[in-house]
């Protein structure tokens, strides 16, 4: 038996969609977080969101270096449909999304006196420092429908 397609069968030539390349305007650091230990995921999420989070976006370094600072909760709801299809739980309970114009941006918002004065302290309250990952990289975007939704709902699409 052959792999050639039947005679009946159409011919449908199918190309791959382009690769897009990486963003140049704009970079994204993710912290994984880890919660301290002897907290509840709900103590955690609730002090991250109502306390950490206002604390950290309303510092002068944050206002004046990010464009988009961002809290990803996790949930439980999803762990065993993820085991069952092979994958291993995490320790993360959030991921800490925050985007700039440049990596420099990003840095001078980490390394600034105002974030070791008023943040680093903070974190000792819900995060096991030691085990929270983070890293910098660049963004591509394959899919990306949030310019459409956002425009759609301010204006009208010209098509």
């Amino acid at each position: 038996m052959s792999n050639t397609i039947p005679p009946s069968a159409p011919a449908v030539a199918v190309s791959p969609p382009p690769v897009p390349e990486m963003r140049k305007d704009r970079f994204r650091a993710v912290g994984l977080l880890v919660k301290k230990q002897g907290m509840t995921d709900d103590e955690f999420y609730r002090y991250w969101h109502m306390v950490h989070g206002p604390l950290f976006a309303g510092m002068e370094i944050s206002k004046k270096n990010l464009l988009k600072y961002e809290q990803h909760h996790y949930t439980t709801a999803f762990d065993e449909a993820f085991k069952a299809v092979g994958f291993d739980l995490v320790p993360y309970r959030g991921l800490a999304i925050f985007e700039a114009e440049s990596y420099e941006k990003l840095l001078e918002v980490f390394g600034s006196e105002e974030y070791k004065r008023v943040i680093v302290p903070d974190e000792a309250k819900f995060l096991d420092r030691p085990k929270t990952g983070f890293f910098i990289g660049p963004i591509v975007d394959y899919i990306d429908r949030t310019l459409i939704v956002s425009m759609a709902k301010h204006e009208p699409l010209l098509v």
